[in-house]
């Protein structure tokens, strides 16, 4: 359910790759554990594993791709729309990407958390995180959760991602151009999950991003990227 694992599987998908899964629980904290670490030791998915190569960030992991198989290309063909697309796709990875883990950890993570994991246990793997932003924030959804005000700071900034949203697709079909594009994939797991923490009408207040996010559901790509189960 990693919002940027989900963008490199829509990437994947969109482009026809073969993939093998190598799953995480995250909220085993499997992202912790030595094995994991040696491949990223920030502790984080998704992570692509290609030819040896190892590639980390969701970002650079979808560039990689289309760099890798450009059979399916899915940057803008010209260098004012490339320009554009990576405007979005680091917007992306600087502001919902961040804005997201608020109301998702409130609904997602600390009813599945709560209470099953004593003070001492928690301090210990909070410890083991690299980052302590991050840790921080699996301390506070475990223990205690976040305040309305926390919680409606993240809306308004994803608020405002739709907005940017709204006024981009003015003039075109997608993020960046007329075509879909890497902006648009990357885009996609942030919306959606607006829609799965229950702020449909967020999207549905701007008719052309909810027009965007009709076209994004019906795309093949997407609903195979979203329907993924691990083994």
């Amino acid at each position: 359910s990693s919002t940027c694992s989900q963008k490199v599987r829509i990437a994947l998908a969109e482009k026809a790759l073969p993939w093998t899964s190598r799953h995480l629980n995250l909220r085993r904290f499997e992202q912790i554990e030595p094995r994991f670490l040696a491949l990223n030791p920030a502790a984080v998915v998704p992570v692509l594993v290609d030819g040896g190569r190892v590639i980390r960030e969701s970002l650079v992991i979808n560039e990689y791709l289309d760099d890798a198989y450009p059979e399916v290309p899915l940057r803008p063909a010209d260098a004012a729309g490339r320009a554009r697309m990576r405007e979005w796709t680091f917007y992306i990875a600087q502001e919902p990407t961040w804005a997201i883990k608020v109301p998702s950890f409130e609904k997602n993570i600390r009813p599945a958390l709560a209470g099953t994991l004593g003070d001492a246990q928690l301090d210990d793997i909070a410890a083991r995180m690299p980052n302590q932003e991050t840790a921080a924030r699996w301390v506070k959804a475990v223990k205690e959760g976040f305040s309305r005000e926390e919680i409606a700071a993240s809306l308004a900034r994803l608020e405002r991602t739709l907005d940017r949203m709204q006024a981009a697709l003015e003039g075109t079909e997608w993020l960046a151009c007329d075509a879909y594009c890497l902006a648009d994939a990357d885009m996609a797991p942030f919306v959606h999950r607006l829609e799965q923490l229950g702020e449909t009408a967020m999207i549905e207040a701007r008719p052309r991003v909810a027009r965007w996010y009709s076209r994004t559901l019906a795309r093949p790509g997407f609903r195979t990227a979203m329907s993924f189960t691990p083994a």
